[in-house]
């Protein structure tokens, strides 16, 4: 689930934006009318799921204990695909009974949580990017009425038989001439799902995984009011923010831009929106150039009129890392080597007591579970935190490593932007990535039912660009 690349654009953040204190026990007058949720994301890959009787999974059902699947509202089981004859189906080559197995066991859960969701993804990066072998089965799927039909009956068919309780599309990403047929796309499995609920049964629900930088969200932005329309939830990606193919090392889901950090033209200006914006009211919508950050994203689907009560505030449960970066600002802003593409061409092991990654064979890549035992091995990452961007980030002097990540910490000030905002909830990818004892889910869950601390919130002017 991992945004594509950008352009690269230049200039200096000035000014220092108010500050206000946001307390994170419940809002007496912008507390949201429903409780927020909380969705996480599980991946199983076919491997793993042929193998699942074997006990070599890293993160199986059985690790989602009684106590985390409380703190949970909704589980997407991740990723379905679209196979050749345009209908929802499991990966290729995958064994149906070891699915079922997994997909039962995940719907067991609600045992300890009547009010879970269990939900599958169908799409994800590797499958519907510009470049995947298979994403012109999505647009074809997409492109006339007999195909979206095609397509919606065989997914809720899926769902059905398997027990799940909605749908998540997850395309990365429909182009500008996808968009009006991902709307009507969106309509048709809307409307099957309502032919078939049951009476007196929870609705079914129809939810999608979004862009969180502003150049593929240019995509769609037109029709997001259209889009939302038939959704019970957006879920904003709103991490990958950078990553191996810019220049500079920043943050992977900084959650307000900072002095010094490459700055982007607004695609968005861009658009043709009918009738046409004054100059005055495209600065005012859209600041350019802008920092690519958390804030950005939320405020840019706000100001296409998507509602905040069906915006879902991504996270990030790892950290991405880069290599050969001088010790300039602790690493922050800085050149680095790091090979980009989406396989890993180089040393698996680079990222210095991060065995997991040597295994996995990218270094680039260390979850939250990877982070806290290279900090614990004392093998010479130092923990910094930005009090503008509010998120931490390591750096190695003695190695040249910069790794940025989030923790419970950025997750309070996250959790307080939901809820000053008054987002649906938040989202996370994924769950196999916490630490054993579930410390990122329990922040996500203390922040948002108001069991956490005070926090200072900056940035109360929209989000950050030019003066």
């Amino acid at each position: 689930m991992k945004n594509t690349h950008h352009h690269h654009y230049r200039s200096l953040i000035k000014g220092l934006l108010s500050t206000l204190v946001l307390c994170l026990s419940p809002l007496s007058q912008a507390a949201p009318v429903s409780k927020p949720v909380v969705i996480g994301y599980y991946l199983l890959e076919k491997d793993q799921i042929n193998n699942y009787d074997q006990g070599k999974i890293d993160f199986p059902v059985s690790a989602i204990t009684p106590d985390k699947a409380r703190m949970l509202t909704h589980i997407n089981y991740s990723f379905l695909n679209i196979n050749e004859q345009g209908q929802c189906a499991l990966e290729d080559g995958t064994n149906p009974d070891m699915a079922r197995k997994v997909f039962g066991e995940l719907q067991a859960l609600k045992k300890y949580n009547t009010g879970l969701h269990v939900l599958f993804s169908i799409g994800g990066w590797a499958y519907t990017n510009d470049d995947s072998p298979t994403v012109e089965r999505y647009r074809l799927a997409a492109a006339s009425g007999a195909s979206r039909q095609k397509l919606a009956q065989s997914c809720v068919a899926f769902m059905r038989e398997y027990g799940f309780d909605g749908i998540d599309i997850d395309w990365e990403y429909p182009r500008k001439e996808d968009a009006q047929n991902f709307v009507a796309l969106l309509k048709e499995i809307r409307q099957q799902l309502q032919q078939v609920q049951g009476p007196g049964k929870p609705a079914y629900q129809l939810t999608i995984a979004a862009a969180g930088g502003a150049f593929n969200m240019a995509r769609t932005y037109l029709h997001l009011p259209q889009i939302a329309a038939q959704l019970d939830y957006i879920n904003l990606m709103t991490y990958d923010l950078n990553g191996p193919w810019e220049k500079q090392t920043n943050h992977n889901a900084h959650l307000y831009g900072a002095a010094g950090e490459h700055l982007f033209d607004n695609p968005l200006r861009a658009l043709p929106f009918e009738p046409a914006l004054s100059s005055t009211e495209l600065e005012k919508r859209f600041p350019s150039p802008f920092a690519l950050t958390v804030d950005a994203a939320v405020q840019q689907y706000l100001q296409a009129g998507v509602p905040a009560s069906k915006l879902v505030l991504g996270l990030p449960f790892y950290g991405r890392a880069f290599f050969q970066v001088t010790a300039d600002k602790q690493g922050l802003h800085q050149a680095f080597v790091t090979p980009a593409g989406d396989v890993y061409q180089g040393d698996p092991g680079l990222l210095k007591a991060c065995d997991a990654c040597t295994a996995r064979k990218d270094p680039r890549l260390a979850t939250y579970a990877d982070i806290k035992k290279m900090l614990a091995a004392k093998a010479g990452y130092v923990r910094f935190f930005g009090e503008d961007t509010k998120v931490p980030w390591l750096y190695n002097q003695a190695e040249k490593i910069f790794v940025s990540y989030d923790d419970e910490e950025s997750f309070a000030y996250k959790t307080a932007y939901i809820k000053k905002y008054r987002l649906a909830g938040a989202m996370f990818w994924h769950l196999g990535q916490d630490d054993e004892q579930g410390s990122l889910l329990r922040s996500l869950h203390q922040g948002l039912s108001g069991k956490s601390v005070k926090v200072k919130l900056s940035g109360g002017l929209h989000y950050q660009g030019r003066d």
